[in-house]
């Protein structure tokens, strides 16, 4: 019973539903306003007009209105520059001379436009034949054929996926270290814990406060990741693309649910037993061991741009990476039942050790007020048994 209301302490700590609300509500107005940027965009902004000097067909750019004038009218065009033409484009000696009254961003993105306009005006100037100007122009077919049809899976939609579920993952990773960090070191120097011991045992403490952290920093990503749908929705709905659908199934979502909560609480719990041990936050060397639990997902950064090379294999069974390596393995490429299951009990029970390694080390470190403990005594401490001072 302490456990959990231990838990719900430390989550209700940092979840505030009024900040949740105006949090969703502000995710539905962003998708509103995103939806609705390309009709305001073509309402509030005027085509730049431009004037083309050439006899051949002038090309469509969005955003600009071009009129061909003949070479007669260049010196009429040019003199009305700022009034009647944004823009005057002349080709001299296969060259483009574009003359604007001033420089202006817009002209960044026509520039390229009028090269490629060009270059196809001189290739079909050229003595080839119709055939070969329509091999000139065209670029070469490339068809993937695949054996496997889950070989298919691995796209820019599935890599995307991948690298949102990583960052996601980052989020969670330093959201665990502020708060766990925080809570626990200010407890620690505020001698609350004198208190709280009398009431409670560290074992139902440690696990508390990990769980209820955890389920918050679960919170956290989910938030973000449903920002981040709901962005690359509307950018989907602002270019006319329709609705995005993420490419993962409900078992590869169910899977990396599992797999990501099971590596807060394995994080969290390295964490709060370490946090423990450091006496003053502010001047502690031990602090910056407090951010071993992000070299695992650097790790897994470094492999998943070849998720079926052995090196990921070995990431996704890994118990100290498997959490983030097994999802992003599943959401490229097909992992065997067999592998999957191993995985989940390994890290299942490195999860168990290290909690209970983690609840040694708490108890050894909460107590100790003006020292830290050796490294020595907390290696043993977290390697064996409890160890006493």
């Amino acid at each position: 019973m302490n456990l959990w209301t231990i838990a719900v302490f430390e989550f209700q700590r940092y979840f505030k539903w009024k900040q949740e609300i105006i949090s969703i509500g502000l995710m539905l107005l962003s998708l509103v306003v995103m939806s609705a940027w390309p009709l305001l965009k073509t309402w509030l902004d005027n085509d730049y007009k431009v004037a083309l000097v050439s006899s051949a067909a002038a090309p469509k750019i969005s955003g600009f209105t071009i009129s061909q004038i003949p070479d007669s009218s260049a010196e009429t065009a040019l003199s009305g520059l700022g009034d009647v033409w944004d823009l005057v484009v002349q080709v001299k000696d296969g060259k483009l001379v574009m003359t604007a009254e001033s420089s202006a961003s817009w002209q960044d993105k026509i520039t390229p436009e009028l090269q490629n306009w060009l270059q196809k005006q001189r290739i079909n100037q050229l003595p080839l034949s119709a055939e070969q100007k329509t091999i000139v122009n065209t670029l070469p077919e490339t068809q993937l054929v695949f054996l496997k049809k889950d070989s298919a899976k691995q796209n820019k939609e599935q890599q995307m996926v991948s690298g949102g579920l990583l960052i996601l993952l980052g989020i969670g990773v330093f959201s665990g270290f502020g708060f766990m960090f925080t809570a626990i070191t200010t407890e620690k120097q505020q001698r609350v814990t004198e208190q709280l011991l009398t009431l409670i045992s560290t074992k139902e403490w440690i696990d508390g406060k990990i769980l209820g952290i955890s389920l918050f920093c679960l919170k956290s990503m989910v938030t973000t990741g449903l920002f981040l749908y709901l962005m690359i929705q509307a950018v989907s709905l602002a270019k006319g693309k329709g609705m995005f659908v993420l490419p993962i199934t409900p078992l590869e979502l169910v899977s990396a649910l599992i797999f990501v909560s099971l590596g807060l609480l394995l994080v969290n719990s390295f964490l709060a037993g370490f946090a423990a041990t450091i006496d003053d936050p502010n001047h502690s060397s031990r602090s910056i061991m407090m951010f071993l639990p992000t070299v695992p997902l650097g790790v897994v950064f470094s492999a998943m741009d070849n998720a079926e090379g052995t090196l990921m294999h070995v990431l996704s069974l890994f118990p100290l990476t498997s959490f983030a390596a097994m999802p992003m393995r599943m959401a490229s490429v097909s992992v065997p039942w067999w592998e999957w299951i191993l995985s989940l009990i390994l890290l299942i029970a490195c999860l168990f050790w290290l909690k209970n390694a983690a609840s040694r080390v708490f108890e050894l470190g909460i107590r100790m007020y003006g020292k830290e403990p050796e490294w020595s005594l907390l290696m043993k401490t977290f390697l064996f048994a409890k160890v006493k001072e």
